[in-house]
């Protein structure tokens, strides 16, 4: 049985390896190109003691990459291509008939259809966890620097394969219930998408407050890593009050805001206020459990669907 369910499985299996050699022969080379820069600049020194020349070296190293990071970002729909081919062949032999040869033979219907999802599931997640290691690794340098949260999120820890695997869930039950592989797939791209977006934009934000905070110089928070939504500074004096701008406009050194003698500002009693709306890199691990716990729950949801309406309605 194993071995049929692989020659009707196989043809899909191949593509969908086939599409994360592509993957790997984009990333591997970059990769290597990008940790060698990394290591040649001196990026590591600067990550652990970012003094001003090195916040510029910092900022050029993480630029230096923004092309490369937007064709990256078509990645994000590498889980449910995987998903979609990983689940096309069961799918087909709801739309071509053929599950009736196998369901009369010595297979029982329970057995067969427990054997094709297994097989479903335990490829969904072999692919995606190739998929999110080879995107760890290629981002490691990127994630010194600026850390995954806000702009990895999807690509890195343990979503990618909670995303394939409900990609997988979905085309099964749309194929199932539509017999229509073509239209199952394409409805489950667009269901997919849609859940992304709105999960990622909407719900993600607020799987805990986010932290406002305002600091004095010296005593900023931690922010390595951190999801930062909004961040910013003012002036204020020792009443809490906005200082006179022709007091302020007079200790600038330079044409920018940021150039300004802090010992003018000092003698004015004039305090550069600070502050953030942030997610510390801390609840990065918390994040990720919260959402692949949620596309997993509907993925076993979707699964149970597609069991239930095999079993009793189909013949």
């Amino acid at each position: 049985m194993i071995w049929v369910i692989w020659r009707q499985q196989r043809t899909e299996t191949l593509i969908a390896t086939l599409l994360l050699v592509l993957v790997a022969a984009l990333l591997v080379p970059t990769g290597l190109h990008m940790a060698s820069v990394y290591d040649s600049d001196g990026i590591a020194a600067c990550v652990a003691d970012p003094s001003d020349t090195c916040r510029q070296t910092l900022d050029s190293f993480a630029s230096r990459w923004n092309t490369l990071l937007s064709f990256v970002g078509w990645l994000n729909l590498v889980p449910v291509l995987l998903g979609a081919l990983l689940a096309a062949p069961l799918v087909l032999e709801f739309e071509r008939g053929t599950f009736r040869l196998a369901w009369t033979q010595s297979v029982s219907r329970d057995r067969w259809l427990a054997m094709r999802i297994a097989l479903v599931v335990a490829a969904s997640l072999a692919t995606g966890l190739f998929f999110t290691l080879l995107m760890t690794w290629w981002r490691d340098p990127l994630d010194d620097v600026s850390g995954p949260f806000s702009d990895a999120f999807d690509l890195e820890g343990i979503v990618p394969l909670s995303y394939t695997l409900f990609a997988a869930a979905l085309v099964m039950a749309l194929g199932v219930a539509l017999r229509r592989a073509a239209a199952a797939i394409g409805l489950a791209f667009v269901l997919f998408l849609a859940l992304r977006i709105g999960i990622g934009n909407w719900a993600r934000p607020n799987y805990q407050g986010p932290i406002d905070a305002m600091w004095t110089e010296g005593a900023s928070p931690d922010l390595r890593g951190a999801w930062i939504f909004r961040q910013g500074g003012e002036f204020r004096v020792a009443d809490g009050q906005a200082p006179d701008p022709s007091v302020v406009q007079g200790c600038l050194t330079g044409p920018e805001i940021k150039s300004f003698d802090r010992e003018c500002l000092a003698d004015h009693g004039i305090q550069v206020v600070a502050h953030a709306t942030y997610h510390p890199y801390s609840r990065f691990w918390l994040f990720q459990a919260i959402e692949a716990g949620i596309f997993v729950t509907m993925a076993l949801a979707l699964l149970a669907f597609s069991v239930w309406w095999i079993r009793r309605r189909i013949s």
